[in-house]
């Protein structure tokens, strides 16, 4: 009986003892969301749908494809992330990928699932507006550099892609893709229209209460359409 009644007592103590960590998990404050969504918000430029081309040399020879590639932003709560997605999820090497920052690193965080559907996390920073985020393989070593970055105010995106063996030696170029916004000429002067939700460059038109409003993304528009009433009165 008294075995019974200390092995109830340990099972009990377990149980609070894991209903205690559960209840203790660290939720996101939101003075670090806000910071997120703000450092976050210096990739604006890269929101939209890009028409690119990829060029990579394969022996003598240089192969060229095109990719249309589109960046956009995710809300959940307060919580913000953009995303991208390559070529509809058929990318010659990725697929698609969520882009977020965190906060107690201050690092840029890209997770991008390749054509073999395996993830890889790229960190890095954004600097003098040029993304440049690693990825470091597990087993072998290997290192893959990307660097992004837009040029003619935010109409033309470029993209290399370099890679090291073992984590040693020079870097190598593995491919590059470049290219213009979709819609957007380098010759063009128009004043830009504002996205409602992030302030930025935007193209998209929704509608609430007879008035237009612009959004730079779809998932800007699924924000707006939710609460319009949160984006207006601001």
């Amino acid at each position: 009986m008294k075995l019974r009644i200390g092995a109830l007592v340990v099972l009990g103590g377990f149980l609070l003892f894991g209903a205690g960590i559960h209840r203790t998990e660290a939720q996101p404050k939101p003075a670090d969301l806000a910071k997120a969504k703000r450092a976050l918000g210096e990739l604006q430029d890269f929101i939209g749908v890009w028409n690119l081309e990829g060029l990579q040399k394969d022996g003598g020879k240089t192969v060229a494809w095109k990719e249309t590639i589109a960046w956009g932003w995710k809300f959940k709560g307060d919580e913000a992330w953009i995303t991208v997605k390559f070529a509809d999820g058929k990318g010659k090497y990725y697929t698609h990928g969520d882009l977020k920052y965190n906060v107690p690193t201050k690092k840029y965080e890209l997770t991008l699932t390749n054509s073999a559907k395996a993830e890889e996390k790229f960190v890095g920073d954004f600097k003098v507006g040029t993304l440049k985020l690693e990825s470091t393989n597990a087993k072998t070593g290997d290192v893959t550099r990307l660097q992004l970055e837009t040029l003619a105010n935010g109409v033309r995106m470029q993209l290399k892609v370099e890679k090291q063996e073992g984590g040693k030696g020079p870097f190598e170029d593995a491919f590059t893709m470049a290219g213009n916004k979709d819609g957007e000429s380098i010759a063009g002067v128009a004043k830009k229209k504002e996205c409602i939700v992030t302030g930025g460059a935007a193209s998209i038109a929704v509608t609430y209460k007879g008035e237009t409003y612009y959004v730079c993304c779809s998932g800007c528009a699924d924000a707006f359409k939710e609460n319009p009433e949160k984006f207006v009165k601001k």
